[in-house]
């Protein structure tokens, strides 16, 4: 099936150049990927007046998602192992998980302050 056609007064056919110093251009560059835009929709937003919300994530870059997920593993490991001999959780285990709890609450925007923590 072909594309639709667009509407002949919502299509931009028409263009504007503008001269921008490679600094200016980074400055746009950046400012644009922080509001995961384009740059050229970046300057059409900004030259006409319109406004556009940029979310700012609290979530964690790759390598720390990463590095979380190989905690995750060597801790259910331990979890598997300490299950196998009925033993129970060690005090330094039970906190290392509590604190890795309130960083997965915070990095979620989850707000679980009024809620008990569950025991391990």
């Amino acid at each position: 099936m072909a594309r639709p056609k667009k509407d002949p007064t919502t299509r931009r056919t028409e263009r504007v150049d503008v001269r921008v110093s490679p600094l200016e251009l980074a400055q746009l560059q950046e400012k644009a990927a922080t509001a995961k835009t384009t740059a050229a929709d970046f300057v059409r937003a900004s030259a006409l007046d319109q406004s556009f919300t940029v979310v700012q994530s609290t979530a964690p870059e790759f390598a720390t998602r990463d590095e979380l997920r190989r905690i995750g593993v060597n801790l259910n490991q331990i979890a598997k192992a300490l299950n196998a001999r009925q033993q129970a959780l060690p005090a330094s285990l039970v906190s290392c998980c509590e604190k890795l709890d309130i960083l997965f609450d915070q990095w979620l925007n989850h707000d679980h302050s009024d809620r008990p923590r569950a025991q391990l």
